[in-house]
């Protein structure tokens, strides 16, 4: 029952409208941290960290169950708690001051936490940051026809079967229809030829994150129709990749077979292509989730205006421990006024190029020149000093 719960609760989730992430909560909370080497200041920080932190769970606490934190414990650790700052949009001290002896230090603080942003990444937790966005394009051809199909807006029996089979599991669909009328005709046909680059801008452009792309055709096995009584053995393939349509990678690729016997052919070919097609979306909805539940995205960051070293270092700092989806940063190269960084995030460029613009850095006011779909060209500004 405890897992029924937390699915509808996922469900409710993802169908609220967008979970605006410009939602947002107040509230007051706590801090604490132990003076080390007399080092107040030090101490200070640790304690404002630590009422972030704790500003942060409670939000969390209150926009999911405390039976679905648990469960994913270890997730919600490495993805929000250790992201806090991430989350608050403001805050200030209310109070503060050493206690017991001068053996602590205690900071009371008002903050403005981003709870529709804290909902939006519960729920990919809890879904397991998968299911992403699909689109299908698929070449077809049964028996008696003399052209490929699925170049029109008509969908295949291919197209309509993987469609069916992987929206059951919990995919979700770009609107098909307008999506084909969008593809031009020689871009879709690269596409279905196996150029990934040519599906990826397709899919891109239609709103999906994965584009399915390939061909199926039925064959008749020959000679065998008089030892079936007239009956008809027919043979269907379907061949598919699944293409990630961020930076064009494929993430898998299947081949599959169904076999029927039919007194009449086109029947038995739409059968078998049903079959081989069920096979596909099977094999690949599993690869799908996989790569997404586990793998992330790699973001270069060019950065300009780096007026020294220092500057850049504060800069990665923050990308590092408190930009919201970001794993892992490594620095590849600080020469002149120019940087460059990659950054492994859960997040697509543009999704972290919001949460950058949206992060007030503390020295440097961050402007986005430009996003593409594994590079974000950015300029570091100053601040003026106080």
């Amino acid at each position: 029952m405890k897992k029924f719960s937390i699915c509808l609760m996922a469900a409710a989730m993802l169908a609220a409208p967008a979970l605006a992430q410009d939602e947002l909560q107040q509230l007051t909370t706590d801090g604490t941290a132990t003076v080390l080497n007399n080092d107040k200041a030090h101490a200070r920080d640790v304690a404002i960290q630590d009422a972030l932190r704790n500003a942060v769970e409670q939000v969390t606490g209150a926009v999911v169950s405390s039976s679905t934190v648990v469960e994913n414990a270890m997730v919600v650790e490495d993805n929000i708690y250790s992201k806090a700052k991430g989350y608050v949009k403001s805050y200030s001290v209310v109070s503060e001051g050493e206690a017991d002896g001068g053996l602590t230090y205690n900071v009371k603080i008002k903050a403005v936490v981003r709870s529709g942003a804290i909902k939006e990444d519960v729920a990919d937790i809890i879904r397991g940051a998968g299911n992403p966005r699909m689109m299908v394009l698929i070449s077809e051809r049964n028996i008696g026809q003399h052209e490929w199909s699925g170049l029109d807006v008509n969908l295949g029996v291919s197209e309509n079967t993987v469609i069916e089979n992987m929206r059951n599991k919990g995919f979700e669909f770009v609107d098909q229809e307008q999506a084909e009328r969008s593809a031009r005709r020689d871009k879709a046909l690269a596409a279905m030829e196996g150029d990934a680059a040519a599906a990826a801008l397709i899919g891109n452009r239609a709103g999906s994150e994965v584009i399915l792309v390939g061909k199926a055709f039925v064959k008749e096995a020959p000679g065998v129709s008089d030892m079936l009584g007239g009956m008809k053995s027919m043979q269907a393939t379907v061949t598919l990749k699944a293409v990630n349509t961020d930076d064009g990678k494929v993430l898998a690729s299947a081949t599959k077979q169904g076999k029927t016997v039919h007194i009449d052919e086109v029947a038995g070919g739409t059968k078998a292509l049903e079959m081989a097609a069920n096979d596909a979306a099977d094999y690949l909805s599993n690869e799908i989730v996989k790569r997404f539940t586990r793998g992330s995205n790699s973001v270069t960051l060019s950065v300009t205006g780096v007026s020294n070293y220092a500057t850049f270092t504060d800069f990665v700092n923050v990308l590092k421990y408190e930009i919201r989806g970001v794993k892992a940063v490594h620095e590849r190269e600080a020469a002149g006024n120019v940087g460059l960084v990659e950054v492994d995030t859960r997040f697509k460029s543009s999704q972290l190029a919001q949460e950058l613009q949206y992060k007030p850095f503390p020295k440097v006011t961050v402007i986005i020149r430009s996003v593409t779909a594994n590079k974000i060209s950015l300029r570091l500004v100053p601040k003026a000093s106080r």
